[in-house]
């Protein structure tokens, strides 16, 4: 079940989702799986990130219409979004029993990678390289309607 919680007013859109976890004496399980109402999208391409050396950077663009949510399963790390006309808005996560849904059109930048970092993405459609915009000035004329 879907417990989310807006990251601000000024992008409420983007949102910290609460995974459900079973915990025992064998330790914890966290489980998302389509039509388990977990996620508010049915996935269709799961992937990880690991080995992020010190000061790197990782997404750094946007996606026209896939959206995502970003799992940190081992360390932390921090994501910086933006949504183009608004101040960007930067969370911390450091929680696997948490995941930031980062909806289509927002501009996605992953930074301050600890050493350990596992970053898991789960995103609705499968790979595109067309549904990309890789540049900064290229998303702030899309969302500007300026292109």
């Amino acid at each position: 079940m879907i417990q989310d919680k807006p990251i601000n007013e000024i992008l409420p859109e983007a949102k910290i989702l609460s995974i459900a976890t079973h915990t025992d004496e064998r330790g914890n399980l966290t489980c998302v799986q389509n039509g388990d109402n977990a996620l508010p999208f049915k996935f269709e391409r799961v992937f990880w990130i690991t080995g992020v050396p010190a000061g790197a950077t990782r997404g750094c663009h946007a996606h026209r219409t896939c959206p995502e949510v970003i799992v940190p399963v081992h360390g932390s790390f921090s994501v910086k979004i933006n949504n183009g006309k608004d101040p960007e808005t930067i969370v911390h996560l450091s929680n696997p029993n948490e995941g930031l849904y980062v909806p289509p059109m927002v501009w996605c930048t992953l930074f301050d990678f600890s050493a350990d970092a596992v970053c898991l993405c789960l995103a609705q459609y499968d790979y595109d390289e067309s549904g990309y915009i890789q540049t900064f000035g290229e998303f702030a004329e899309a969302v500007n309607g300026t292109i």
